[in-house]
């Protein structure tokens, strides 16, 4: 059932084998044997990849139940053996601004309790690969190493904001342009810009602080400014500002049980927060 789960979500016996951390033609192997056993087939091998059949998209439902109990199993028996498991460590941009991830972990303490969390909430990258977190929550046009386990929750679009304090008393910009006018314009320390008049900023929270204040406009997602009454914004999102947001951890983290258990708890509640925002 995790192989055939692995190539229904990931596309191929390629991608699969990547994801699962085991040699491809294992999975092709086990594929044949699940579908020799059962008497159907279940994929279509194409140039593009594994194209499930119908039968397959019918049993679905049927593997994530599975998959759900083992999972449970699986938290359950550490437990009992004693084991004392460290907390999860979630690193994340800013938790209002990508699905609120705190409410999603708080639903997630309440069905099991014998789970605690560390939250890093930073506008650094930190590296997965090396432990310095366990999960990461992130907004980037693309997953740079291959190696990590990511999955896509939802997508955003960003654009600059202002207070409504602000708006009435300046003109704002109709659209994107190199110096925001005269305006002043916040901007997060790592972020690379050539503008004039920018003013840096530490934190996410110390920018939002700024704007709000009315000392200028910045650059937000839409699932956040567009959800915060005191600011308006200046323009609609620019043609090329759509960014996937991801959830992301590293093979050795998620062989732990209850890390595995957690991310498919919270990526479709991440993803439906992300399009209520939205």
């Amino acid at each position: 059932m995790r192989v055939f789960l692995a190539v229904m979500r990931e596309g191929s016996t390629l991608a699969a084998s990547r994801h699962l951390g085991i040699n491809q033609t294992t999975v092709a192997r086990r594929i044949d044997v699940l579908e020799h056993t059962l008497g159907v087939t279940l994929f279509d091998r194409t140039t593009r990849g594994a194209e499930p059949t119908e039968r397959a998209t019918n049993l679905l439902p049927f593997a994530k139940t599975l998959e759900q109990a083992a999972l449970a199993f699986e938290a359950q028996a550490e437990i009992e053996r004693g084991r004392a498991s460290g907390p999860i460590r979630i690193t994340a941009f800013e938790d209002e601004m990508f699905g609120n991830i705190g409410a999603v972990v708080a639903e997630f303490v309440e069905k099991h309790p014998g789970v605690s969390f560390e939250f890093v909430f930073s506008e650094r990258t930190l590296d997965l690969m090396k432990g310095d977190a366990d999960v990461a929550l992130r907004i980037t046009s693309a997953i740079s190493d291959d190696r990590l386990i990511a999955q896509k929750v939802g997508q955003t679009q960003w654009t600059y904001y202002a207070s409504r304090a602000y708006a009435a008393n300046h003109t704002l910009p109709a659209e994107f342009c190199e110096d925001m006018e005269d305006h002043r314009v916040h901007l997060l320390n790592h972020f690379q810009s050539k503008r004039r008049n920018i003013v840096r900023c530490a934190t996410a929270a110390d920018m939002v602080m700024a704007i709000q204040t009315g000392q200028g406009i910045a650059p937000f997602p839409v699932t956040f400014g567009d959800a915060n009454a005191n600011l308006v914004r200046c323009f609609d999102p620019p043609s090329d500002s759509d960014l996937p947001v991801w959830l992301i951890t590293s093979p050795a983290a998620y062989k732990r049980p209850e890390i595995r258990r957690f991310t498919a708890f919270a990526a479709p509640r991440i993803a439906r927060n992300l399009k209520n925002l939205g």
